[in-house]
């Protein structure tokens, strides 16, 4: 188990201004807007808290519908399977951010200020996976070292038929409590801006 407290995370503003919707040839705003706009991300970043942690656990069987892990908790879902194939280890991870942006986020929404709530979630939204691949970058390295290679692709609970109620097994996996996350009732992960990801480990 491998736990980064600080990701060196930079600020991903490409993809906020793609998340907002904001194209190279789209009009352009006023110089003022633009300040506005470059301040409110930069006090939504500072917000951020760039943390991870990583596991593994090796695969015992992979029908192609069904994975079933080595602490015989089972993933049933087609996509995750077709991810781990071939694989011998499932690499589990999860990236936060902090509970600080939100806060933010409710602020500004409580404050009438909607513009800059929506600036500041897409800041946190882009910056978790930035985190990500921050975290799958790094245990890659390491594994390259030890003669395995980790896949460049991951698949997150919540897309392509992978239940939410899935997020449990990741609080089985990795101390997501020490880190302050904690899963409602409803199987989501607070505080928001936290994702969880698996990927797969192969003999180079």
């Amino acid at each position: 188990m491998t736990r980064m407290r600080r990701l060196p995370v930079a600020m991903p503003v490409a993809a906020i201004n793609r998340r907002l919707g904001r194209r190279k040839d789209a009009q352009v705003v006023s110089a003022v807007q633009e300040a506005q706009l470059a301040q409110w991300m930069a006090e939504a970043f500072a917000r951020c808290r760039p943390e991870g942690v990583f596991g593994c656990l090796a695969i015992m069987d992979n029908n192609g519908h069904k994975v079933t892990l080595s602490d015989a908790s089972v993933i049933e879902n087609d996509a995750v399977a077709r991810l781990l194939a071939k694989c011998q280890y499932a690499w589990l991870a999860a990236s936060t951010i902090g509970s600080e942006l939100p806060a933010l986020v409710n602020q500004a929404i409580a404050a009438g200020n909607g513009a800059k709530a929506v600036v500041a979630d897409a800041v946190g939204s882009e910056t978790v996976e930035a985190a990500m691949d921050v975290l799958q970058s790094y245990a890659g390295t390491i594994f390259r070292r030890r003669g395995r290679q980790l896949s460049g692709k991951r698949f997150s609970v919540g897309y392509g038929g992978w239940d939410l109620s899935a997020q449990a097994m990741f609080f089985a996996w990795l101390p997501l409590v020490d880190m302050g996350l904690r899963l409602t009732t409803s199987a989501i992960i607070e505080p928001e801006k936290t994702i969880t990801a698996i990927a797969g480990i192969r003999s180079s």
